[in-house]
């Protein structure tokens, strides 16, 4: 039926739960900074981030209705700010010191590398549409080994924009080739992934995670309450 799969990423291919506010990540990643001779202490780099979060929203690389930041770019306006220019390699270093410090779980869930194995043996074009940090998202595909079954993936840190943002899918039609009229989108959110979908004038499919927004329906086409993956091909396939 579809010639064009359009995955969520979090919450519906990778089971993840992160803890950023967590004091020892901060009190780290201050050392962190110290090491590379950037004094701040935990407290000021946990509210300068936030409030250089803030700043980027507020005034976006593009013009959209659901923009999206650049962490890189949040923390070298911190290390500016203190009169040093970071090294070249070092904001990417620090996305990943950062990712590190707050990850608590990190899996695929059952039945994803099997799902993309026959998507991608059936001759389908596969495509990862994630609001996410680049550093984050390539990193984890790779260590999960699920990186080399997408035909394009698009990452709203670098794109400037989120789901559900129409410019996205268009983002990711224009940057990648993806056919949206043959396509269908799978995810765990009724707002970002599902609604996304049906402004794009595509179909879905929910699927609820343990991540999942508490919602008690959901207005797609296709529907999996019991979490169960494997069901994808089933429904789409």
């Amino acid at each position: 039926m579809y010639n064009t799969y359009i995955f969520d990423l979090y919450g519906t291919l990778i089971d993840i739960h992160t803890d950023e506010e967590s004091p020892e990540l901060w009190e780290r990643l201050s050392y962190h900074f110290r090491y590379s001779g950037i004094p701040i202490e935990a407290g000021e780099l946990k509210r300068e981030f936030h409030e250089d979060i803030q700043l980027q929203m507020s005034a976006p690389r593009v013009a959209c209705e659901h923009p999206d930041f650049d962490m890189e770019e949040t923390f070298q306006v911190i290390a500016v700010r203190r009169g040093v220019m970071p090294r070249a390699g070092w904001t990417e270093e620090t996305v990943r010191w950062f990712r590190q410090l707050s990850i608590r779980r990190l899996a695929l869930y059952d039945g994803v590398e099997e799902t993309l194995r026959s998507l991608k043996a059936q001759g389908k074009q596969v495509y990862l549409l994630s609001n996410g940090q680049r550093i984050f998202v390539e990193a984890e595909l790779r260590v999960l080994g699920i990186d080399g079954y997408f035909d394009g993936i698009a990452i709203s840190s670098n794109a400037g924009i989120s789901k559900p943002d129409l410019l996205f899918y268009d983002y990711l039609a224009t940057t990648y080739g993806a056919d949206l009229s043959s396509a269908v989108m799978i995810g765990n959110d009724s707002r970002t992934d599902i609604e996304g979908a049906r402004r794009a004038g595509i179909d879905g499919c929910y699927i609820h995670s343990n991540s999942s927004p508490d919602v008690q329906e959901v207005d797609c086409k296709f529907q999996i309450w019991d979490g169960d993956f494997k069901r994808v091909l089933e429904l789409v396939g």
